[in-house]
């Protein structure tokens, strides 16, 4: 009476290996053109079989549903700026149905998703370190908005493009060095300070950051998150 279950929960996390392998992490450089073969990934499941957190319940809703990969989206943003260089970028979602949920289905609440669609938050310096708060649907691939980070002034920008000078290693070059250790989906990039910090959400959903020297291209930290 137990095998047909069995059966299903297998099926059900090797289409969720293969999903996430498929759009994880092709890496290029900005604008992005092009993105090499994402690498193969074997673990499946929350860890030890528990039960789900909430966050592991929230990414498992969010992340197959972005179609459109980090750098992808980041070129996008890139080309509404001219001359702009990557600051930050961040899969998140809008303020509305879950993804894949149908009008008339149960809330997100009631089904334990994630509430909104699946959006690219990016923030792109200008020459002169102006931040523009750019939006790319995670799923057509379109800017759904572009606008001047508000409350910026000459220090902020100054201090923007400072950093930006002295990260060296591109944030592209920072994924292929997370990535290479932890395969898994993209899911924000950021320049802290003088570090590139990189999540990538894993088959069992859990969260892996690495920091990576913005400068030498080394990971300083790595932090895996079973929440």
């Amino acid at each position: 009476m137990t095998t047909l279950p069995r059966l299903r929960g297998l099926a059900v996390c090797l289409a969720v290996s293969s999903l996430l392998t498929a759009g994880a992490c092709g890496v290029s450089k900005a604008p992005v053109t092009s993105a090499p073969a994402a690498p193969s990934v074997s673990r499946t499941g929350p860890t030890g079989g528990g039960a789900m957190t909430e966050d592991q319940r929230e990414r498992m809703a969010l992340v197959p549903a972005a179609k459109v990969q980090w750098n992808h989206a980041a070129d996008t943003a890139l080309g509404a700026v001219p001359k702009g260089r990557l600051v930050e970028i961040e899969l998140t979602s809008t303020r509305g149905a879950t993804p894949g949920t149908a009008s008339g289905s149960p809330s997100p609440a009631a089904s334990g998703q994630a509430a909104g669609m699946p959006v690219w938050d990016v923030s792109v310096a200008a020459e002169d370190g102006t931040i523009h708060d750019v939006r790319v649907d995670a799923v057509t691939g379109k800017i759904s908005r572009s606008r001047i980070e508000p409350g910026q002034d000459a220090d902020d920008k100054s201090e923007t493009a400072e950093r930006l000078k002295a990260a060296t290693t591109t944030a592209e070059k920072a994924v292929v060095t997370a990535t290479g250790r932890t395969p898994g989906a993209v899911t924000a990039v950021e320049l802290d300070d003088d570090v590139w910090s990189v999540d990538i959400v894993t088959p069992d959903w859990n969260k892996t950051t690495y920091d990576v020297d913005a400068a030498k291209g080394t990971v300083v930290r790595e932090h895996v998150d079973r929440d």
